[in-house]
C-alpha cells in the first residue's frame, strides 16, 4: 500500500469528497501525486495564456475553480522516472493510471459510496477513442 505525501494531501483536501474518496482508494494499489485540486483565477488565466488549459477561468471557467474542487491533476510516481518527459511509453503510464480510476469509480458508484461519474482528460467524450482528442490533458479527471 502506497501513501500521500503532505503536498498531495493538502492538495486532495481542495476537493470534493467524491474526488477524495476514489483518489484515497487508488492509492492504496498505485503510486501517484495530487499535483493540483481547486485553481485561483489567476493560475487560471496563466494556464490559459501558456495554452495549458483551453478555458481562461472567467467565460468559460475550470472545474477547478469550484470549492470545493470538482477536478483533480494527478501523475503517476516512480522514484527516478519523469511522468512528463514526452515519451510515448511514459504517457501510457497516465492511460493505464486513469483506467484504473475508471474501476475504482465504477466500484464505488457500485457500492453507493459516490455520487457522480468521471470524465478524463484524455478523453473527454469518453468514448474509448483518444485520437479524436482536440486537447490531451493526461493528468486531470473531474467530476460530472
Amino acid at each position: 500500500m502506497y501513501n500521500f505525501g503532505y503536498k498531495s494531501k493538502s492538495r486532495l483536501d481542495t476537493c470534493h469528497p467524491d474526488i477524495r474518496l476514489i483518489c484515497n482508494e487508488l492509492i492504496k494499489i498505485y503510486d501517484f501525486s495530487v499535483l493540483e485540486g481547486h485553481r485561483s483565477l489567476e493560475t487560471q488565466a496563466r494556464y490559459f495564456a501558456e495554452g495549458k488549459s483551453t478555458l481562461d477561468g472567467v467565460n468559460m471557467k475550470s472545474r477547478h475553480q469550484s470549492s470545493p474542487s470538482m477536478a483533480v491533476d494527478i501523475m503517476p510516481w516512480k522514484k527516478g522516472t519523469n511522468a512528463f518527459s514526452g515519451h510515448e511509453k511514459d504517457d501510457r503510464r497516465f492511460y493505464m493510471m486513469m483506467g484504473m480510476v475508471k474501476a475504482v469509480v465504477a466500484r464505488l458508484k457500485e457500492e453507493g459510496k459516490i455520487t457522480h461519474s468521471v470524465r478524463f482528460g484524455l478523453d473527454w467524450d469518453g468514448d474509448d477513442t483518444f485520437r479524436d482528442q482536440t486537447f490531451d490533458d493526461l493528468p486531470h479527471f473531474e467530476l460530472v
